[in-house]
């Protein structure tokens, strides 16, 4: 193979200079940036030394957990320490009465872990997962969105655009190591498009992970153009590193049929932000706004224990039981086009 190979280069130079020049204009979208020079660092070191001590199980239940879904639930294996992995996360789940979780991970796809825990883990529950087009992956880069449709069980469901790797929050950081972009001059790139395109065409999930929110605007916008069916602002109220809307904001993604990501710390913590928290529910309506986890961390809360203090935080904030069965079973359900269950 390798003398063929030789004589091919010998005998025909312009093929080897054609495949080279296609090479490069299909991955140079997916290749990161870098923010005032490479020095190899990347997003996760600041967390892998972090002192933390581990997480213990509260074992808190609430009535809504019976039947809820997690869509952003982080487990190992893992760059940086997670308390537990993917088939803790589901057997934790399940024996709080949950419906189902979705697992992240930031820098390589989980659909494949979520046929291995389907398989092998807990059983009676749902699982999925998920890609983030961070730099591990190439970035924006469509074939880890095909590769991630087309994996066996076909359990990926949710594609977010870059989030601790994107040009917002590594620029906002101030942080010198490579990052992903998604517009340039007021125009999304073409490889957002061409993503956007391959959700619609696989009927899978959109999340605009960390993008500026003018960025996060214009993603729903073409996406909506482009057929892509369900659609998530992912956690616009966490800070500004990551896509921090205004009220205004987060109801003209609601317009566009975007739902609201709403982490569980943002109102079990008795901040600020919390009561902002509120106000933005109140206005964008708890039928477009469903409520995540984010857990994982070591010395954090574990997934369903976070939720049940989520539930705790919406009652205290004036929300009904109705509200909060949309907002942790049925729009989650919704999301991952799962059956809505009556409540």
């Amino acid at each position: 193979m390798r003398v063929t190979w030789k004589r091919l280069l010998f005998r025909v130079p312009a093929v080897v200079a054609v495949i080279g020049i296609a090479l490069h204009l299909s991955l140079a979208g997916a290749v990161a940036q870098t923010a005032g020079g490479q020095d190899n660092k990347t997003a996760w070191d600041s967390y892998k030394n972090r002192p933390s001590r581990p997480s213990t199980d509260q074992h808190l239940t609430d009535p809504v957990l019976v039947g809820a879904i997690d869509l952003h639930a982080h487990s190992d294996p893992d760059s940086y320490p997670r308390q537990w992995d993917g088939f803790d996360v589901a057997k934790l789940a399940k024996d709080r009465g949950m419906r189902g979780v979705l697992l992240k991970n930031h820098w390589t796809e989980t659909a494949g872990l979520a046929y291995l825990v389907r398989r092998y883990g807990t059983q009676g529950i749902e699982v999925f997962g998920g890609l983030s087009l961070d730099t591990p992956v190439g970035g924006v880069n469509p074939q880890a969105v095909r590769y991630m449709a087309d994996v066996i069980g076909r359990y990926g469901q949710i594609v977010w655009m870059p989030t601790h790797d994107s040009e917002h929050e590594v620029r906002y950081l101030k942080e010198n190591r490579a990052f992903v972009s998604v517009s340039r001059d007021g125009k999304l790139l073409p490889e957002v498009l061409e993503v956007l395109s391959l959700i619609a065409q696989n009927d899978l999930t959109l999340a605009t992970g960390h993008v500026t929110p003018e960025e996060a605007l214009m993603i729903l916008r073409e996406a909506k153009d482009r057929g892509v069916q369900r659609m998530i602002v992912t956690h616009p109220l966490l800070g500004p590193q990551s896509t921090y809307m205004s009220i205004d904001q987060l109801a003209e993604a609601a317009s566009l049929g975007a739902y609201m990501e709403v982490t569980a710390g943002t109102v079990y913590r008795d901040t600020p932000a919390r009561m902002r928290a509120f106000e933005a529910i109140r206005k964008v309506g708890p039928a477009m706004t469903f409520v995540s986890s984010d857990s994982g961390l070591t010395g954090g809360p574990n997934h369903p224990d976070a939720l049940a203090m989520a539930a705790k935080g919406l009652r205290e904030g004036g929300f009904s039981e109705r509200d909060l069965n949309l907002m942790f079973k049925e729009n989650p359900a919704r999301l991952i086009k799962l059956p809505v269950i009556p409540q």
